[in-house]
C-alpha cells in the first residue's frame, strides 16, 4: 500500500476557498461543457496561471552518419596486403551500405612480397597517371585507394589485373569507381559517393578480398 506524505495530504484554506468560488462559477459555465467550465471558474476564482508543458524535441544522427551535415570524415587506413596482386573489381549493395570489392590473386615471385593498401580523403582535380589528363569522378566526395608494391605484370609480361577501369553504378551512395594508375606498382582507384556515409576499408584473408564500405 502506498501511504500519502502528511505534505500531500494538507489542503490549504486559500484553496478551499478558491474551490469553493469556482463551484459557484460552474454552475454558471455549464453551457460550455463541464470540463470547460471547471477549468475556466477556478482559474478565474483563484487567479492560477496554466502554463503549457514545454515540450522536448530531438533526434538521434542515423547510423553511419554525422551530425550538423558535416558528413562523416574518412580517416586514413592503410596495412599490409596478403599478396602483391590485383586480379578484379566488383561492385555491390545490400541496401544499408554499398561495396566496392578488390580481389586479389596468388602473390607473385617477381617481384616477391606483400602489397599495402591505402584509403584517404581525395579533392579534385583527380589526375591519369600515364597521361596526366584530368579526369572527372562523379559523387559529392571522393576518396582515393591505393595499392603500393604490387605486380602489374606476370612473368611472361600479361597485366595481372584484368577488371574494369572505370564504373559508374546506379546505387544510393555510390557512384564512380575510377582506376587512374597501373604503373611501377602501384594500382590507384578514386571512389566518388554523395552523401554523409562513412566509409571504411576492410581485408579478409580467407578470401583474398579488400572491401570499401560506404554507408548510406
Amino acid at each position: 500500500m502506498i501511504h500519502a506524505s502528511p505534505a500531500l495530504r494538507v489542503v490549504r484554506p486559500s484553496l478551499i476557498a478558491c474551490a469553493r468560488r469556482a463551484g459557484r462559477r460552474v454552475a454558471r459555465g455549464r453551457a460550455r461543457g463541464p470540463a470547460l467550465a471547471a477549468l475556466v471558474a477556478f482559474v478565474a476564482a483563484c487567479g492560477t496561471t496554466v502554463s503549457p508543458v514545454p515540450s522536448v524535441t530531438g533526434s538521434l544522427p542515423p547510423t553511419g552518419q554525422a551530425t550538423g551535415g558535416s558528413g562523416c570524415p574518412v580517416a586514413a587506413q592503410s596495412g599490409a596486403l596478403r599478396s602483391n596482386t590485383l586480379v578484379d573489381l566488383e561492385t555491390r549493395s545490400d541496401g544499408l551500405n554499398d561495396f566496392v570489392t578488390l580481389t586479389l590473386g596468388d602473390p607473385a615471385t617477381n617481384p616477391a612480397g606483400t602489397g599495402t593498401g591505402e584509403l584517404r580523403a581525395a579533392e579534385p582535380p583527380f589526375v591519369a597517371g600515364a597521361s596526366g589528363a584530368e579526369i572527372e569522378v562523379l559523387g559529392a566526395h571522393h576518396v582515393d585507394v591505393k595499392l603500393t608494391e604490387m605486380a602489374i605484370t606476370d612473368d611472361a609480361g600479361n597485366p595481372t589485373y584484368v577488371g574494369p577501369t572505370s564504373l559508374k553504378p546506379a546505387m544510393l551512395a555510390l557512384k564512380q569507381v575510377e582506376q587512374t594508375e597501373a604503373f611501377e606498382g602501384v594500382y590507384a582507384f578514386v571512389i566518388g559517393y554523395d552523401g554523409n556515409g562513412c566509409v571504411s576499408l576492410a581485408s579478409d584473408p580467407a578470401t583474398k578480398t579488400v572491401t570499401i564500405t560506404i554507408g548510406h
